[in-house]
């Protein structure tokens, strides 16, 4: 994977698009997923199509996103066989049953904070539960076929500590959609210091090892197993089928 390929391509469409970080989970998303063929995939809000657009032109692919604009771009500046569908991943306007894949990099963090913002929260067995975030994983339940498979990257809020999703909101919102999933920590090193950017080893150490060994090489490594026991992470990459 060329990492530097895609960073040059994000930032040559639009430079406010740039994830930020060379070692972000995305790009771990995209070695995944990359070498998939043959297959009906939704990208769930997709934006302006990096991912999709690293994926084999074989595929049949539908870029979902509530942004006329970063769909436009799309279809122009990334790849016009991308078919766009404007909307958004509560209201999933296709049928069931559809998609042999679908794809959520980075966008299911948002259910969460509108439901915040409308103070809109359940308690279910002491973990927070957001109404907005179950029907973002029931819709794309819906629409997945039997046997198919979601790809989910989001940020971590113990990482964040912002409006993210931590680890036990996240397990619990899978479970009740899911049988089959299973969670990773990406980039576990921690950060010694919110004052000190230096001090932030998530920040320093992936730099320093990509000048020490194959930058893939590095991103793989940062994937850790979930083993039922809350880590800190930057962010949680999650597989799952529907059954």
């Amino acid at each position: 994977m060329d990492r530097n390929r895609i960073k040059s391509k994000i930032q040559n469409i639009d430079t406010n698009k740039w994830w930020g970080d060379d070692a972000d989970v995305r790009f771990y998303l995209i070695s995944k997923i990359k070498n998939i063929s043959n297959k009906k995939i939704l990208d769930l809000g997709g934006g302006i199509g990096i991912i999709s657009g690293e994926l084999n032109d074989s595929n049949f692919r539908y870029n979902l996103d509530y942004s006329f604009d970063d769909l436009k771009k799309c279809i122009t500046k990334v790849n016009q066989k991308i078919n766009p569908i404007m909307g958004d991943m509560t209201n999933i306007p296709c049928k069931d049953n559809y998609f042999d894949c679908v794809i959520s990099s980075s966008v299911l963090q948002y259910s969460k904070s509108y439901d915040l913002q409308k103070k809109n929260i359940a308690i279910v067995d002491r973990i927070n539960q957001y109404p907005t975030v179950e029907k973002a994983l029931a819709e794309i339940y819906r629409v997945l076929a039997p046997k198919g498979k979601l790809y989910l990257v989001t940020p971590n809020n113990s990482y964040y500590k912002s409006y993210m999703l931590d680890y036990n909101e996240i397990k619990k919102s899978f479970s009740n959609h899911f049988k089959n999933f299973i969670i990773y920590f990406h980039n576990t090193f921690p950060r010694l210091s919110s004052r000190y950017r230096k001090l932030n080893l998530a920040n320093t150490m992936p730099k320093l090892m990509s000048k020490l060994k194959d930058p893939d090489e590095v991103i793989r490594s940062m994937i850790k197993k979930d083993k039922g026991v809350e880590r800190n992470s930057v962010s949680f990459y999650i597989e799952a089928i529907k059954e």
